[in-house]
């Protein structure tokens, strides 16, 4: 694993655009995460692929963000503006970026040297695709891999019917998502809601054309304290991250011209939190759950391992009591049972 410093990187260099190297707009956004900013940008400065313009966002920073983006000032274009949220940061970006292919990081994250390089062709491969996700290696806050990083499988081709059916499909993380600038053009700019900018996008770009996924794990993405949304406990902020999310998807139906529209009580996710929120269901909730939870599994052809976790998240929404299912949603699967078995006291989780 390369760790970039900042003393070795090169001025970036740009040679003339075309149809064999487009030009491709990297853009971080970066809130008060100047620790990690530096090796973010340095990981875009040592792509393989040289004809990159590289945005960095600083939102409200208040940290020495400013500092240490200003160190490249020659190498990046840096724009600095009051804190609007993961949106905001996105919509000043794009609107600077000229791009054919546009490519987004957190400034926690970093990327192997030949991710641009990869993406590159793996559109030039597939012309239909609009959204491109590959796989990522997990890294604790100093960098090193975390355990194991398994191959995930990411849905590929026209999924409108998944989204209209299920409210979901095999995506990516911020980190590991690139667009082709066209198809972006058509859904922003992106709204103060949902909170998490790239669930609007993988919410709503696949209305407007395909999409694809690389196996290749082409980033680093780091595992701390503030990054932790995924097994977070906090269901105000799950509830209204499905409700935002089935907005976005009804929006892009509408606005394409579909008359279908995704209905919530077919998202499983929100159904068990919905339980929890109330105190606990009945085992007929839980049937139907899990009823429903199969059908979305085989629809998108979950891995078994990743269908039990999260079949096994939704059932305990539903049948554990309430202090348990929180710690079940905090754990994960394997990290609730190991604290059971271990009779260790699941720890606090941290609001997000």
């Amino acid at each position: 694993m390369t760790i970039f410093r900042q003393a070795h990187f090169p001025a970036a260099h740009r040679p003339p655009s075309s149809s064999d190297e487009p030009l491709v707009s990297v853009l971080i956004c970066n809130y008060n995460y100047g620790r990690f900013v530096g090796e973010a940008i340095g990981s875009v400065l040592e792509q393989t692929y040289r004809n990159i313009e590289l945005i960095v966002v600083d939102d409200g920073s208040t940290d020495d963000s400013r500092q240490v983006i200003g160190a490249y000032s020659d190498r990046l274009r840096a724009i600095f503006q009051q804190n609007g949220g993961q949106g905001a940061a996105f919509n000043s970006g794009l609107a600077e970026a000229h791009g054919e292919i546009i490519c987004f990081l957190d400034a926690d994250d970093y990327f192997h040297r030949e991710k641009v390089a990869r993406v590159v062709r793996a559109f030039a491969e597939h012309p239909e695709w609009v959204q491109l996700a590959h796989n990522w290696i997990s890294v604790d806050i100093d960098g090193r891999p975390m355990g194991r990083n398994p191959v995930r499988r990411f849905t590929r081709g026209d999924i409108r019917t998944l989204l209209l059916r299920w409210g979901r499909y095999g995506w990516g993380i911020t980190s590991g998502l690139s667009y082709r600038r066209v198809v972006l053009e058509r859904v922003l700019p992106i709204p103060k809601r949902p909170r998490a900018a790239d669930t609007y996008l993988t919410a709503t770009v696949p209305f407007y054309g395909q999409v694809g996924g690389i196996a290749d794990q082409l980033m680093y993405y780091r595992v701390h304290g503030k990054n932790r949304r995924a097994r977070s406990d906090n269901l105000p902020y799950l509830l209204q991250q499905r409700e935002d999310t089935c907005v976005c998807i009804n929006t892009a139906a509408r606005d394409s011209g579909l008359a279908e529209r995704f209905d919530i009580r077919c998202d499983g996710d929100y159904r068990g939190f919905k339980a929890l929120e109330s105190g606990g269901g009945s085992w007929s909730d839980a049937f139907g759950i899990c009823w429903l939870s199969l059908r979305e599994f085989a629809a998108l052809r979950r891995k078994p391992a990743e269908a039990l976790a999260r079949l096994a998240q939704r059932l305990g929404c539903v049948l554990l009591p309430p202090e348990q299912a929180r710690a079940l949603l905090r754990l994960g699967l394997q990290g609730y049972v190991r604290s059971r078995l271990l009779g260790a006291q699941a720890p606090s989780g941290k609001s997000s």
